[in-house]
């Protein structure tokens, strides 16, 4: 289980900015917090044990039959319960820096774990936490169509971010060597929900649900995305400010040669530090600025200079920039 993970407001009580967490922080839940109030009551009784309701509303937004949906507890239950329901395979490769959570469920389940070679379960976050980067889509379906003994578990948690062209998912069920992750909380902004679902062929999702236990998505969870779904107008993500707004925080983080930016497709920023540690700029931008940013010197294949941020409004961002700026004076 990861330790150190973005969000870890709970541990910086004065933050007014949140750059932590790969979430847009504005959209306005009022309207949510009113609906999930009128049904408090539903605490009262347990909650449908498959979520069959919320399946499919989803199936029906994707255009996929509702026998190839999943509901989870998050993206990361469903990280689990894939690795559980792999656990006959020999090897999972998982390129990366990436998600640490794939290589921890796989070794819980007994597979030995790669970065690189011959597979039989291959994992891909795509678009990629923590760099943002895509894998490009006619590439990615080449090598899922001629590697059929090979299943490909893709996490598409962030690709509500990003205008580059990704496998879809009713490709993605289509295969009988796929299987699709997605997240509900990185789309609405709704991180303490616990609310993800996978796609996949029909028969891959009968298996998948022979390892999941009852009711493990709660009454009021199941409510809240229905809702969502229901209200997805209500919830657009500016995305072409976010991605501008990627750039222009890229660009200026970078103007005076004291900081290397990955390059990104997506709103997430991976940055390094030529001079002091991620670890010194997050205490100092907490302490001084109220500002948090995720320490990423815990990736796998990243060092102690690495940090994510994943920008926000231009102002927010200015703020950023300078207390960062600010930072870095002492190294100059």
């Amino acid at each position: 289980m990861l330790h150190g993970h973005g969000d870890d407001i709970h541990a910086y009580p004065d933050i007014r900015i949140n750059f932590s967490s790969n979430v847009y922080n504005h959209f306005d839940h009022r309207n949510l917090y009113a609906h999930l109030a009128k049904h408090l009551p539903l605490v009262t009784h347990y909650p449908e044990p498959t979520s069959t309701r919320l399946e499919f509303a989803l199936a029906e937004k994707l255009h996929i039959d509702a026998s190839q949906v999943m509901v989870t507890n998050g993206a990361t239950e469903a990280i689990y319960i894939i690795a559980e329901w792999g656990r006959h395979l020999s090897r999972a490769v998982i390129p990366p820096p990436t998600f640490s959570e794939y290589a921890d469920a796989c070794r819980r389940a007994g597979l030995s774990v790669g970065t690189e070679g011959e597979a039989s379960m291959i994992w891909l976050c795509n678009p990629n936490n923590p760099t943002g980067t895509v894998y490009d889509h006619d590439p990615l379906v080449a090598n899922i169509q001629t590697h059929p003994s090979t299943l490909f578990v893709i996490d598409a948690s962030y690709a509500p971010f990003t205008r580059e062209p990704l496998v879809s998912t009713t490709e993605a069920a289509s295969w009988a060597n796929v299987v699709m992750l997605h997240s509900m909380t990185k789309r609405f902004g709704v991180p303490g929900l616990r609310i993800g679902f996978i796609t996949a062929h029909a028969e891959v999702i009968r298996q998948l649900r022979k390892l999941q236990m009852p009711w493990s998505v709660n009454s009021l969870a199941q409510e809240a995305a229905c809702y969502l779904l229901e209200h997805e107008a209500d919830y657009v993500l500016p995305l072409d400010e976010l991605i501008a707004e990627r750039k222009r925080v890229a660009a200026a983080l970078t103007d005076k040669g004291l900081i290397d930016v990955h390059p990104s497709h997506t709103h997430i920023l991976l940055c390094r530090l030529q001079q002091g540690t991620s670890s010194e700029l997050k205490e100092y931008l907490a302490r001084e600025h109220g500002i948090l940013i995720r320490n990423a010197s815990n990736f796998q294949g990243l060092t102690a200079q690495h940090f994510r941020i994943a920008v926000q409004t231009p102002a927010e961002n200015d703020v950023l920039i300078n207390a960062i700026r600010q930072f870095l004076t002492t190294y100059e």
